[in-house]
């Protein structure tokens, strides 16, 4: 199995309403069918007392469990027809294999019923064949947690993947001590785990110094992918709340509350993606003990670390023995790091323990859909990737190459536009579909009625500068703030300005953002740029017409071309960002000259890199639409093309493979024949940058398609 597999989704949703009745919906989604499934709603009596009469049968438990979840009950649709939620899963099972799909199952579980949590869902049967779901490798089960952490969770390569190892060994516990605990060796945790996360840069803390909180705090700062943290913890009497035993200054116990922790990890500019507790068997109450069925203080702690913005965190819900997690974790982290996916891998290792009464305690808790840890960035299908980076090369060292920067160039800086669309939409309350919340053209389109058009405009670029000072709050509150981040972003040679200002030295730049941040990155990067715009709108007072341009373009004197606009006060009606501005702009496209002629002449005779745009970006489309729309586009078809960058957390490989072809209908739509191959990449606009600027470094005919190695870092094994 790897990462082509392809997918179903089945999420299950369980609530309770006011008179303690269980609620629950069925909503499954097939990516091989156009057509869209409703959801099934239906009543369920699970009950948590008669489960426990199985609490020493773990297949008797499962089974109960699945019936319980899937009850027979007849349930009327629209129309008269009758159904059941089992019979729809029975269903959802049957597409699943005529398609050749595995399925990806989560349980979302409503707060009102929390209570819940505390089952063995891991333990789930299917209701009819008797089939254990968590352990199979055709049906990845997680429990997924919502969340109302705003910032972005994105994935990173796999070569710059960082883990922590903490462990606190506290000197008070023990035999005789304060604290009746058994004692931690953390050589031997610390050993177990380096071998299990073979494969990553690894860091250790609590081993030469003890675990305190500001110190775990302190090295998550160093932008941590895994933590691997193994410690005892509890479960308060008073309040029920979770709580580890972290360790004081001088090495002894230090009772640290799971909320100070999260609060903690809250503050984080980018928090742990995924968080491995490890317990050291005493995940129980204050007394050290673990009552059957109760939730223990890891997995208690696990919702609240995924409020705090961890993606993904795997608990243990119970006395695991050390032998089962000896077995099972190492097959879990080799499993992990074959393809990144991280519910499969703990399906792989529940499967290896599967005879073991404990398999079912480590559990999954998530906020992600993909259930992705890592990727591996590269062109998508493409089946000489060493050739197309010797063609793209070859045209950015001639200068025949046009960068196109999309909204998501400055992802690091302020978000990415989909992020921002959502922030937004929450914020006014937009009461459309949910997936149109992601549009920010929409978003715009809905604020620009219920206030007005300039206000808007006034609150979009308002996000943008707010946006940096969340992410950046060393760049001070002044008002200068683009030009604070600009000198930041090159002082880092990886950060894509810094690459774009010192090694693609293009004659013409277009950008589809509104913000000054490329013209502050050419000219603070020793170079000479010109703005140009247009002021397309056709008023009593305006007639459109092209920004003249004297000169030449040159790469010592590059030409910034701002098809949308610019955001600044003498400009305002310049910018497009409503779904009108959109539809109006077009409509002044087919009859004016919008594109100046410096930057017409350049787009039809070079190869284009499209950086930056999120998947079916309506600024994306139109801009394509308008390059087809010039004369001498058919000479496009001599060079090389770079187009959309797919986030790989929104988009699997094969959704990958079905873009491109989309896309390539998508251009010959326009462009028929003439229409230019435009390569999709897998990965982020940075990560593009980065490796082209190293394909860029090396002499004329040593580009390469390796996979780009770790940087050497002493501190890092």
């Amino acid at each position: 199995m790897n990462g082509n597999t392809t997918y179903a989704e089945l999420e299950i949703g369980l609530s309770r309403d006011a008179s303690g009745v269980y609620l629950e919906e069925l909503r499954f989604s097939n990516p091989e069918s156009e057509t869209e499934i409703p959801p099934l709603r239906g009543e369920t009596s699970i009950d948590p007392g008669e489960l426990l009469q199985h609490q020493l049968d773990p297949q008797a438990y499962g089974k109960a469990l699945g019936e319980a979840l899937f009850p027979d009950a007849s349930i009327t649709l629209t129309g008269g027809k009758t159904t059941s939620l089992r019979a729809h899963f029975r269903q959802i099972e049957t597409a699943v294999e005529a398609d050749d799909l595995h399925l990806r199952l989560r349980l979302r579980l409503d707060p009102s019923a929390s209570e819940l949590q505390a089952l063995r869902w891991e333990l789930l049967r299917d209701p009819e064949s008797g089939n254990a779901l968590a352990t199979s490798e055709k049906t990845l089960f997680s429990r997924f947690i919502a969340s109302q952490d705003w910032r972005p969770v994105k994935l990173r390569p796999k070569s710059e993947l960082k883990a922590l190892i903490a462990v606190s060994s506290p000197s008070d516990l023990g035999e005789g001590k304060k604290y009746q605990l058994a004692e931690i060796d953390p050589d031997g945790e610390i050993d177990r785990a380096r071998k299990a996360l073979d494969g990553a840069r690894i860091k250790v803390a609590g081993k030469d110094e003890p675990l305190t909180l500001d110190h775990l705090i302190d090295r998550l700062r160093d932008g941590i992918d895994i933590l691997y943290l193994a410690c005892h913890g509890a479960i308060a009497k008073r309040g029920n709340m979770p709580a580890l035993y972290l360790q004081n200054a001088d090495g002894t116990t230090a009772v640290t509350r799971g909320a100070d922790l999260a609060t903690r990890l809250a503050d984080l500019a980018r928090p742990p993606r995924l968080a491995f507790l490890s317990s050291c068997e005493s995940a129980g109450t204050e007394a050290g003990t673990d009552a059957l069925g109760e939730v223990t203080a890891q997995a208690s702690l696990a919702p609240r670390l995924a409020e705090a913005g961890v993606s993904t965190i795997i608990a243990m819900q119970g006395q695991i023995s050390m032998q089962t997690v000896e077995e099972a974790v190492p097959v879990f982290f080799t499993e992990l790091m074959k393809d990144g996916q991280i519910d499969r891998a703990l399906a792989a290792a529940r499967g290896r323990v599967r005879e073991r009464h404990d398999a079912w305690m480590p559990a999954l808790y998530t906020r992600l859909k993909s259930g992705r840890l890592w990727y591996v960035p590269g062109f998508a299908g493409v089946k000489d990737e060493f050739g197309k980076w010797q063609s793209i090369v070859s045209h950015v060292r001639d200068g025949d190459f046009v960068p196109i920067l999309g909204p998501d160039i400055a992802e690091h800086l302020y978000g990415g536009v989909r992020g921002r669309a959502q922030e937004l939409a929450a914020r006014w309350d937009y009461p459309m579909q949910s997936h149109q919340r992601f549009d920010l053209a929409k978003v715009s389109q809905f604020l620009s009625v219920r206030q007005s058009r300039n206000y808007a405009v006034h609150e979009v670029g308002d996000q943008l500068k707010s946006g940096i000072r969340q992410r950046h709050a060393d760049l001070g509150t002044g008002g200068k703030i683009f030009g604070a981040a600009m000198d930041k972003c090159l002082l880092n040679e990886d950060d894509p300005f810094h690459i774009l200002a010192h090694h693609l030295k293009a004659r013409v730049y277009v950008t589809a953002s509104t913000d000054p941040l490329l013209f502050q990155a050419l000219k603070k990067g020793g170079r000479k740029p010109k703005q140009l715009y247009c002021n397309w709108r056709k008023t009593p007072n305006n007639h459109p017409k092209e920004p003249p341009y004297d000169g030449k373009a040159r790469r010592d004197e590059p030409v910034v071309f701002y098809p949308f606009g610019v955001d600044r006060k003498d400009a305002t009606e310049s910018l497009v960002l409503t779904e009108d501005d959109f539809l109006d702009y077009l409509i002044a496209a087919a009859d004016y000259k919008l594109i100046p002629t410096v930057v017409r002449g350049q787009l039809v005779k070079s190869s284009l890199l499209f950086l930056g745009f999120p998947l079916g970006d309506l600024a994306f489309r139109t801009l394509f639409r308008l390059i087809m729309s010039l004369k001498g586009t058919h000479l496009l078809k001599r060079h090389a093309h770079v187009g959309v960058q797919v986030d790989p957390e929104e988009h699997s490989l094969a959704d990958v493979e079905r873009a491109r072809d989309y896309l390539r209908q998508y251009f010959q739509t326009g462009a028929g024949d003439d229409a230019p191959s435009i390569d999709i990449y897998w990965g982020s606009a940075a990560d593009f940058l980065r490796e082209l600027r190293k394909q860029l470094e090396k002499p004329t005919g040593e580009e390469t398609e390796a996979p780009e190695e770790a940087e050497d870092d002493d501190e890092w094994e």
